[in-house]
């Protein structure tokens, strides 16, 4: 198999078994994520939104995969043109997937947005909470930005809005109990 699979695979229908197809067929091969990773981010908004599941998987469960590219991630994140496909799936990775220092404040930034943004997607939103608590247990003085962001999007969330956002509240008091008291 070549980089015309690769090519073949990322433009066939995006469902789940093309999904685990592109994942079989990229294995642990960093040539093969770089591939995958340039179909991302140079590709049409289908291949974009295919190879962003793709992408989501694979940084789920190879972390080191992703590892050359969190700069790139981000830049992908924060562009505004990204359908939410894109978002939703690059969030996906960072809540399991570290976080390096060096994208911390960028990711926080555009993760606290999507929380606050009404039009954005649940899950995004959902996925974007998780990201801005880990970041923010590492730094306990983002802890009420948080706190309050989410105190604001609660009474008017979905379920899973509300269902994430107890939790998270939840995890940030018992650790951090002063600093999750808006005031």
């Amino acid at each position: 198999m070549n980089n015309t699979t690769l090519n073949n695979l990322v433009t066939k229908s995006n469902n789940k078994q093309t999904i685990n197809a592109i994942i079989d067929f990229i294995g642990n091969s960093p040539a093969l994520f770089a591939a995958l990773m340039d179909h991302f981010v140079n590709g049409t908004s289908r291949v974009s939104q295919t190879t962003s599941w793709a992408l989501g998987y694979i940084g789920e469960q190879q972390a080191e995969l992703i590892a050359p590219y969190h700069s790139t991630l981000v830049l992908q994140l924060q562009d505004k043109t990204k359908i939410a496909a894109v978002r939703r799936n690059v969030v996906r990775i960072y809540q399991t997937c570290p976080i390096p220092q060096e994208i911390e404040g960028e990711l926080y930034e555009a993760c606290m947005s999507y929380i606050l943004d009404p039009k954005e997607a649940i899950a995004i939103k959902a996925f974007s909470m998780t990201v801005c608590e880990r970041i923010a247990t590492r730094y306990p003085d983002l802890i009420p930005e948080l706190t309050e962001a989410i105190q604001r999007i609660m009474p008017t969330g979905s379920n899973g809005i509300k269902n994430r956002g107890m939790h998270t509240m939840k995890r940030l008091t018992k650790k951090y109990p002063a600093k999750s008291e808006v005031k």
